[in-house]
């Protein structure tokens, strides 16, 4: 008798272990109605337009910026007749764009840095890949952080 008290003890805790693998929390019911509302009515028009936005901007890098600032200064310079009073405001624009981008790609070593905040994810079978070191300006700001902390 005791060899089959411990059988149906090992078969009901594999089943219990088979069940907790296949187990998925199930939402909360409020959350579910929100999230069935939400995907009928689809994105409004304003989320539709920003993440478009977003998603173009977001790929502009300083490389960019830096192209763009010298296109600038260029057209402005060498159609300064043709452009009239715009071309003053072009002008400064260049510089500012030209020079901007430059500094910033000086500061943080390395021009394929977007405009967004951070370097296009490097992704290798769904997983993030990168290799780098961390740029001298964040690790003085993680220095920083630190110790404030105390």
């Amino acid at each position: 008798m005791p060899q089959h008290d411990s059988d149906n003890i090992r078969r009901e805790v594999e089943e219990l272990l088979d069940k907790l693998d296949n187990f998925v929390p199930e939402d909360r019911l409020v959350s579910k109605i929100r999230s069935k509302r939400k995907a009928e009515a689809g994105p409004n028009v304003f989320e539709r337009m920003w993440s478009g936005i977003r998603r173009r901007f977001s790929r502009i890098t300083l490389g960019h910026v830096l192209l763009t600032g010298v296109a600038l200064l260029l057209a402005a310079t060498l159609f300064r007749h043709t452009l009239g009073a715009a071309a003053g405001p072009l002008l400064i624009t260049g510089i500012v764009l030209a020079v901007g981008a430059f500094l910033l790609s000086v500061v943080n070593g390395d021009s394929r840095r977007t405009l967004a905040g951070g370097r296009p994810e490097k992704r290798w079978r769904g997983q993030v890949i990168d290799y780098s070191e961390p740029s001298t300006t964040s690790r003085i700001r993680d220095w920083l952080r630190g110790r404030r902390r105390r």
